[in-house]
């Protein structure tokens, strides 16, 4: 599996959570840029294909695996979009990165949705603590073998 760079969740075009692994030349406002972005791409494919047709956008270095799922947030009466994405270094498989990446994601999704269904989603300070459910799931792929060997070695 390629080195996972970062994993988080997008709404309305926002980072609502990020847990970056590995730098990679991204600013905060980058950041916003890139959610914005993102979010339009995943709408667009949903809107022109079908809602779940596009699960990976690969480039020449980096993948990012997204998936969706709908929430409830403050006092709206209808679900929105919420997406889970990680952008991680391009494997020789990327089906096969695929296979493993995505299912996790959606954990991540469920378990968000689960916990904060309905709840003001303006306030991103009150998701900082669920980082460490996604740095359970993403975070021993997120470091590298030096980054390993050095914790088995020292």
């Amino acid at each position: 599996m390629g080195l996972i760079r970062e994993c988080g969740l997008l709404f309305r075009g926002y980072t609502l959570i990020n847990s970056q692994y590995h730098e990679f030349g991204s600013s905060v406002k980058d950041k916003d840029l890139r959610s914005g972005l993102l979010t339009a791409i995943i709408d667009f494919s949903g809107a022109a294909f079908s809602t779940s047709s596009l699960e990976y956008i690969e480039g020449k270095k980096k993948v990012i695996f997204f998936t969706r799922d709908s929430i409830f947030s403050g006092g709206e009466k209808e679900k929105e979009p919420i997406l889970a994405y990680v952008i991680a270094d391009k494997d020789k498989n990327v089906d096969k990165e695929r296979e493993k990446i995505i299912p996790d994601l959606k954990k991540i999704l469920n378990r968000f949705v689960e916990q904060f269904n309905g709840s003001n989603l303006s306030y991103v300070s009150e998701f900082e603590h669920f980082k460490k459910e996604i740095d359970e799931i993403f975070s021993a792929a997120g470091t590298s073998v030096d980054q390993r060997l050095k914790g088995v070695f020292y």
